[in-house]
Formats: C-alpha cells, sequence, structure tokens
C-alpha cells in the first residue's frame, strides 16, 4: 500500500502540477485581453472626451455667433427708432415753426439764454 499511497501521491502531484500550469496559462491570456482592453477603453474614453470638447466648442462658437447677429440685429433697431425719433422730432419743429413762428422763436431765445447762463463760468 506504501507504493500505491506513493503512486497516488505522485499521480496527485502531478495533476495538481498540470492544473497549476493550465491556470497559470489562463492567467496570462486574461492578463494580456485585460491589458488590450484597457488600452482600448482608455482609447475609447480619450476619443469621448474630444468629442465632446469638440461638440461644446461648437455649441460656444455657435451661441457666440447667433448673440453677434442678435446685438447686431438690436443695434440696427435702435439706430432706425432713433433715427425716426429724430425725424419726427424735426418734423414737429418744423411744424411749429410754420404755425407758430414767434412762439418758435421765443422758446429758442429762451433755451438760447438758458445754455448762455449754464456755460457761463465766473
Amino acid at each position: 500500500m506504501t507504493r500505491r499511497h506513493a503512486r497516488s501521491n505522485s499521480d496527485d502531484i502531478a495533476v495538481v502540477e498540470e492544473l497549476m500550469h493550465d491556470l497559470e496559462t489562463r492567467l496570462r491570456r486574461l492578463n494580456i485581453k485585460a491589458k488590450n482592453e484597457a488600452s482600448g477603453a482608455s482609447n475609447e474614453i480619450s476619443e469621448f472626451v474630444t468629442d465632446a470638447l469638440a461638440n461644446l466648442t461648437t455649441r460656444l462658437r455657435n451661441g457666440t455667433q447667433n448673440a453677434a447677429h442678435t446685438i447686431t440685429d438690436e443695434a440696427t433697431q435702435v439706430g432706425a427708432d432713433a433715427i425716426e425719433v429724430g425725424t419726427n422730432a424735426m418734423k414737429k419743429v418744423w411744424n411749429e415753426m410754420e404755425h407758430r413762428p414767434l412762439t418758435t422763436l421765443a422758446v429758442a431765445a429762451g433755451v438760447g439764454y438758458l445754455l448762455g447762463l449754464a456755460g457761463r463760468r465766473d
């Protein structure tokens, strides 16, 4: 029985060694796959970040252009409104000059006098 027991132990040891060798091989393969997948994942993360930044840059650029167009349009509208107000004021002044020339002359003299006093330095 000792021989048989010794043979059984050596067979068991051989099986364990074979299993360990197989396990080591599988672990090496798994390690290589993990490294490859980690490398691929880092590339995917890099691509995701690059795409996100490009998208953000495009959105900011478009937003800035839209804001510039809006400001330009509003400034143009304000200018047009100012021209219209000025034109209407001139028409009213001209109309008053034609219908009430003496009143207009008195108002102009009074405004000139007040501006003269305001601009005077002692």
